[in-house]
């Protein structure tokens, strides 16, 4: 919250906690277009927060902010989610139900392959973020370059695997034994759509990357 209001931009907020039971607060459930419940949306009116619950220095809440995302968008598993998606793919269509459902025309494998050699950039992009925090220095311009890449590797392998199995793919309803690996890469291609505006969108990534980490002048 802004609490100098005569602060140009970023200075002059503030960073508390606040019990998401307090009076005023008014919390709805988002439902996405896979069914599921994972936003949601927040009004506030009139709730009054105390200001013991202050995190961190007065007027430099922005900076606080700023930090936790930079931990947010390490997303070390990230890239332990990408492999395991990548080879449960494989796994399946080496076997004889995944091979008849599977279309594996060299356009396709060749599709694959890339999916699997952007699994293993991802990994080596957390194996840096890890080094860091290791060595007690805060990401930036790396977590944002491992979260552009890891949010749109999440949805770019969604789509292959649901190309992969072409028609088949329409089917994803839980308990349907003709949906390819329970309709997996269906229900991800579709949860995925969010991927790259959740903890900021691919735009912003790329102008902290080219700012702050190539140092490109702004505007």
């Amino acid at each position: 919250m802004r609490t100098d209001p005569d602060a140009p931009k970023h200075r002059g907020i503030s960073f508390l906690i606040l019990d998401k039971n307090s009076p005023g607060i008014t919390i709805r459930p988002l439902i996405d277009m896979s069914w599921r419940h994972h936003f949601n949306e927040v009004f506030f009116e009139d709730v009054r927060v105390p200001a013991t619950n202050l995190v961190g220095e007065e007027n430099r809440g922005w900076y606080v902010g700023m930090t936790l995302l930079d931990f947010e968008r390490s997303n070390i598993t990230g890239a332990i989610s990408s492999r395991r998606s990548i080879n449960s793919l494989l796994d399946y269509i080496a076997t004889e139900d995944g091979a008849a459902k599977a279309d594996l025309r060299p356009s396709v494998r060749a599709e694959i392959a890339e999916r699997y050699i952007e699994t293993e950039v991802m990994f080596n992009f957390s194996f840096r973020i890890i080094s860091m925090q290791a060595a007690n220095q805060i990401p930036n311009y790396e977590a944002s370059t491992s979260k552009l890449f890891n949010s749109e590797l999440s949805q770019s392998l969604s789509r292959t695997g649901s190309k992969v199995f072409g028609l088949h793919a329409g089917l994803w309803e839980d308990g349907d034994g003709r949906a390819p690996l329970n309709g997996r890469f269906t229900k991800s291609y579709v949860q995925a759509v969010p991927a790259t505006i959740a903890a900021g969108t691919s735009e912003i990534q790329r102008n902290i990357i080219a700012t702050r980490g190539l140092g490109l002048p702004r505007g």
